[in-house]
């Protein structure tokens, strides 16, 4: 058994261990940048779907939350509004301050701030958010993503 506590009896944590036996250098590169690099390919679909929404002319942002957690509803509700997170810093940092594309930034931080609430909300109400799906039953009480 391997000293590293990252290494576990799964299949990352075998590869994990015969990359390592390979190549020593890689210890360099800790659980928590596996991790991230992990999380960073998982939602990469996610991040380029909502840019491109977030991005249009039209106003594609509307359903962007709805049309997310159709997608993926499998998904927990707070990796929706990473993803949003991650697809408005994208914009944010690759425009400059005055350009009108920024808007698209502001605007995918709301609906990520937004995602966060009603979770927080179902919390509070003892309702189940486990799952992006779990949302459609909260806005049953809060509409407000089912009508923008």
């Amino acid at each position: 058994m391997s000293a590293d506590p990252w290494v576990h009896k799964s299949k990352v944590g075998e590869n994990y261990a015969k990359g390592i036996a390979a190549c020593p250098e890689l210890r360099l590169v800790g659980s928590f940048e596996v991790t991230m690099t992990v999380m960073s390919l998982r939602i990469e679909e996610r991040v380029a779907f909502a840019i491109e929404r977030l991005m249009r002319s039209d106003d594609a942002w509307r359903s962007l939350v709805r049309d997310m957690v159709e997608r993926w509803p499998d998904e927990p509700p707070l990796e929706l509004g990473f993803a949003l997170v991650s697809a408005a810093s994208a914009i944010e940092s690759s425009f400059t301050k005055s350009s009108p594309v920024r808007d698209a930034a502001m605007q995918g931080y709301r609906l990520a701030a937004l995602i966060s609430m009603d979770v927080y909300a179902m919390e509070l109400l003892g309702m189940p958010c486990k799952k992006a799906r779990d949302l459609i039953a909260y806005w049953d009480i809060d509409p407000f993503f089912a009508r923008l």
